[in-house]
């Protein structure tokens, strides 16, 4: 059988991608209500009319029916193109950063979705669901046995991601009485430690700070009060990460991809 040039590859994950963001969409909603994502059929949020399949094609149904529902006419937001086209790119840009690899793209490219999961969930719930972590757990493993298999590294980094965390958060809490990291948050830092290992957590903490920071300050600038979620920022000092280790090799600790 011949394979695909690499134009025909690239297609095959934008679309893929568009099927993931069709999902991430809605397992973002559905999750931290704790709500099924496979037995109920999608509903219009405004009417509740069940859709069908015609409504459930990926950004051209939005675009067919001009943004709105076709059995009430209510306007359906814009977060579910938005979602489908970003998780469309950031396959593409799986593929094409590993385009020699794809095993390995397709490894990053279901980090991807998971991270597009917890970001809207705790962007729109301030929760990050167990469900997803757990989801991405499997791509952990096979992520690290694809870079090579240090499992020593990999378990140390759980443990020392995850109970530095929450070894702060209980010293938050005892001092000033309030949680400063939701248990959510520290999930997740135990799971990435999976991903970059304990030689990663500096850089990768050191990252979501800053980008936290930056968050913050936005989150508040546009009025949304002054506590946010963290999540997105951690997901995005993973996937960068991931993506981009040679700019932490300068650090004297520092993961390898």
């Amino acid at each position: 059988m011949t394979s695909l040039p690499n134009a025909e590859i690239g297609i095959l994950y934008a679309l893929a991608g568009l099927v993931g963001g069709s999902f991430a969409s809605a397992a973002s909603h559905r999750l931290p209500l704790n709500m099924p994502l496979t037995v109920d059929r999608s509903r219009c949020p405004h009417c509740n009319h069940p859709l069908g399949a015609r409504d459930l094609v990926p950004l051209l149904s939005w675009f067919a029916a001009g943004g709105k529902c076709r059995y009430c006419g209510a306007r359906v937001s814009i977060r579910y193109p938005a979602i489908e086209l970003a998780m469309a790119a950031l396959f593409v840009g799986a593929w094409w950063l590993d385009s020699n690899d794809q095993l390995g793209a397709v490894f990053l490219a279901l980090t991807a979705l998971g991270l597009v999961i917890i970001t809207v969930a705790d962007l729109e719930t301030r929760i990050i669901p167990d469900v997803a972590l757990i989801a991405l757990l499997p791509v952990a493993v096979a992520w690290r046995w694809h870079q090579g298999g240090d499992w020593i590294d990999g378990i140390a980094g759980v443990l020392l991601g995850g109970g530095l965390l929450y070894g702060l958060r209980a010293a938050y809490k005892a001092i000033r009485g309030l949680d400063a990291l939701g248990l959510g948050d520290i999930k997740f830092v135990g799971l990435a430690g999976l991903y970059v290992g304990a030689t990663g957590l500096a850089p990768f903490l050191l990252l979501g700070g800053i980008i936290g920071i930056v968050f913050g300050l936005l989150w508040r600038l546009v009025g949304r009060g002054a506590v946010f979620p963290f999540g997105p920022a951690l997901c995005a000092a993973l996937a960068i990460m991931l993506i981009a280790p040679e700019w932490f090799d300068a650090l004297p600790i520092t993961a390898h991809r």
